[in-house]
């Protein structure tokens, strides 16, 4: 696809032959500095006659209409002559049919004019025959054999006439009907045919769309062409209204490693876009390294190129989001140019947060910005806050907020009203629960993945000149204002949660890290845990410890703390939790079933909890043959452990 809404800045390969879609750059008012909403999805027409085909299959050709049409007036004549005396009788009936019948002449007049004057029109014939072959490709309801036919002479119609014929809108869409239809002889015969082209197509209003569409359905060789043609005109072109779109497919979908880094090249100055270093894909530290005498120069052309497309409101490009990284990265922290980069992209950054680079460039200004530019950029990214919780890159700028901004207040009144809209739901999502739970876990792997951890670690050296705040204290103001509204979300919803595995893991961590009063939420949870886990819990489903998730939840919020492995333990938290008190309360009656089913590793947690009143009680009910048997019989390694713990113990049910 082109460059859609950013949310969706997603970067993927195509790995189905579906339709490319492109999609227009936000362009923004010249009067005004507020960016123009962008247009509608640009789709070629071919892709707009497609959706109609279901209604078209049942039809014939438009000629065969209009000669029936034709005909059946032609056969009419006759009648009319017979009754015209009665018609005279009636002024009203002789109006009407006469008036009828001369309309539908003319209508037939003029459809026939018209189909002369496109007879006579260069290709005239050729594009009509082509035209009817169209009608019947794009038919999904179509034999294999007869397609292959309409294929066969489509080919022979276009051949050593397609560079006459795709830059005319009609005529484009029949080659692209080759392209997609074709076998790889045709669209490589395409593909040479239009060799010398492609720079003059990618800026055609309808020629763009043929460029995808070899992109899309050609064979490696076949894209190699088209890209390579691009070379010497990368700047030129990504400016370009219609060819910015092209390029940005070429970049992002189609190109190999080594053609994207001879794209990017041509951002670095006109010496790069006419002698390309393509042997090993160097990035620009690398081609700094080998000429250091050409820095100054080449930083300047990469700022300025960079300035050009931003000012053509063009953000949204994934190539400008990647030159945008490799200059940040070579920047010296506390120059002029640091300052004019954030200075440039801050109020742009919702632009570009929602791709692998352009994360990553946010990440980096908000590391080097000044608390105003900060403030800026939380400003600009608000609106957005959930879009980037839920995004697999987006997540990471906020992440790089709570590691950077020294204004807590700030930041929550900025961030949580948005979150708390939308809580629950970003509780149980796979990237949006990662920023809810920082605050809480820090950087720990079982909330943060690896990778964002190496790059927060990178944020945490560039911030030591901007940052003044401790990290300790930044993180423990953030739990304290995101504490509350968490805790609050547990008390309410605690049943709905738990149905969730990443649920179970926000109701943990907010729990055994938040601050303030917990019992609400605490009680709340115990609740869920009534009932026999052997059979249905009253509602339609299974008892809530039958998942693994839940089960592994009560047993951690029983212990009060999450388990250590360097000290073989779990570490409690200050205060206790106290939940074990509360869980027993409810499970008391099965206790017996819960010792013997999937809840017999929170049996074990009871009996080795510290602090746990009714330890005594709970080994008193417990009763060894039910053990024995689920331990032996079916194999349950909880009920298993229990039996060691009443053993050593000398307890006896």
């Amino acid at each position: 696809m082109g460059a859609s809404k950013r949310k969706q800045g997603k970067t993927q390969s195509v790995t189905t032959h579906k339709k490319p879609k492109l999609s227009e750059p936000k362009i923004k008012n010249k009067k005004s500095k507020n960016p123009v909403p962008p247009p509608r999805v640009v789709k070629s027409e071919s892709e707009e006659s497609e959706e109609g085909d279901e209604e078209d299959s049942d039809n014939s050709n438009e000629e065969s209409d209009e000669e029936e049409e034709f005909r059946g007036i032609e056969d009419g004549d006759e009648d009319e002559e017979v009754n015209i005396s009665d018609r005279e009788k009636s002024k009203g009936s002789a109006g009407g049919a006469s008036g009828s019948l001369k309309s539908k002449e003319s209508h037939a007049e003029q459809k026939r004019l018209a189909a002369e004057r496109k007879l006579a029109k260069p290709h005239g014939e050729i594009i009509t025959r082509s035209k009817r072959i169209w009608e019947r490709l794009r038919r999904t309801k179509l034999a294999p054999e007869e397609r292959k036919k309409l294929i066969a002479e489509l080919g022979q119609l276009i051949k050593g006439r397609v560079s006459d014929l795709v830059f005319k809108h009609d005529a484009s869409r029949i080659v692209q009907s080759a392209l997609k239809y074709g076998d790889k002889t045709t669209r490589a015969n395409i593909t040479a045919e239009l060799k010398g082209n492609y720079v003059a197509l990618a800026q055609s209003s309808y020629g763009k769309y043929l460029v995808v569409k070899i992109l899309h359905y050609g064979t490696p060789e076949n894209r190699k062409i088209v890209v390579q043609e691009f070379y010497g005109h990368v700047r030129k072109l990504i400016k370009h209204r219609e060819a910015a779109l092209v390029i940005e497919d070429a970049f992002r979908e189609y190109a190999t490693p080594e053609q994207r880094s001879a794209l990017l090249q041509e951002f670095y100055g006109v010496e790069f876009a006419i002698f390309k270093d393509t042997s090993d894909k160097p990035s620009l530290k690398e081609l700094l390294q080998k000429s250091p005498e050409k820095r100054a120069v080449i930083m300047k052309s990469l700022f300025d190129q960079i300035d050009g497309v931003t000012k053509k409101g063009a953000t949204i490009f994934t190539i400008l989001h990647k030159a945008m990284l490799e200059y940040i990265l070579n920047t010296r922290p506390g120059t002029t140019e640091t300052t004019e980069f954030i200075e440039l992209v801050k109020e742009h950054v919702a632009d570009i947060a929602f791709t692998k680079d352009g994360s990553q460039v946010v990440v980096r200004c908000m590391a080097l910005g000044t608390a105003k530019d900060r403030k800026v950029m939380i400003k600009a990214l608000k609106s957005e806050a959930i879009s980037l919780a839920r995004h697999e890159y987006g997540y990471l700028v906020l992440l790089s907020i709570f590691e950077t901004v020294d204004d807590t207040v700030l930041v929550a009144k900025s961030l949580l009203p948005e979150f708390q809209k939308h809580l629950q739901e970003l509780a149980c999502d796979k990237y949006g629960r990662t920023p809810l739970l920082y605050p809480f876990s820090e950087r720990h792997p079982r909330v943060v993945p690896r990778s964002a951890i190496a790059a927060l670690e990178e944020v945490e050296k560039l911030r030591k000149s901007t940052s003044k705040k401790d990290p300790a204290t930044r993180l423990s103001e953030l739990r304290a204002h995101f504490s509350q509204p968490f805790l609050q979300c547990i008390a309410k919803n605690a049943g709905d949660l738990i149905r969730d595995s990443f649920g179970c893991q926000f109701i943990t961590e907010v729990l055994l890290g938040s601050t303030g009063d917990k019992s609400p939420a605490l009680h709340a949870l115990a609740s869920t845990a009534a009932g026999d886990p052997k059979t249905a819990d009253g509602s339609d489903g299974p008892h809530v410890v039958n998942t693994a998730a839940v089960g592994r939840m009560y047993k951690t919020l029983v212990t009060g703390g999450h388990y250590s492995s360097k000290e073989n333990k779990a570490i409690a938290i200050t205060p206790p939790l106290g939940f074990h008190s509360l869980l027993w309360e409810q499970i008391r009656p099965h206790a017996n079933a819960w010792a013997t089913g999937t809840g017999s590793f929170v049996v074990v947690a009871l009996l080795e909890a510290e602090g746990f009143p009714a330890r005594q009680e709970l080994v008193s009910v417990l009763n060894r043959k039910k053990l024995r048997k689920a331990a032996e019989d079916v194999g349950n390694k909880g009920s298993s452990v229990i039996m060691g713990i009443l053993e050593k113990g000398g307890e006896v049910s």
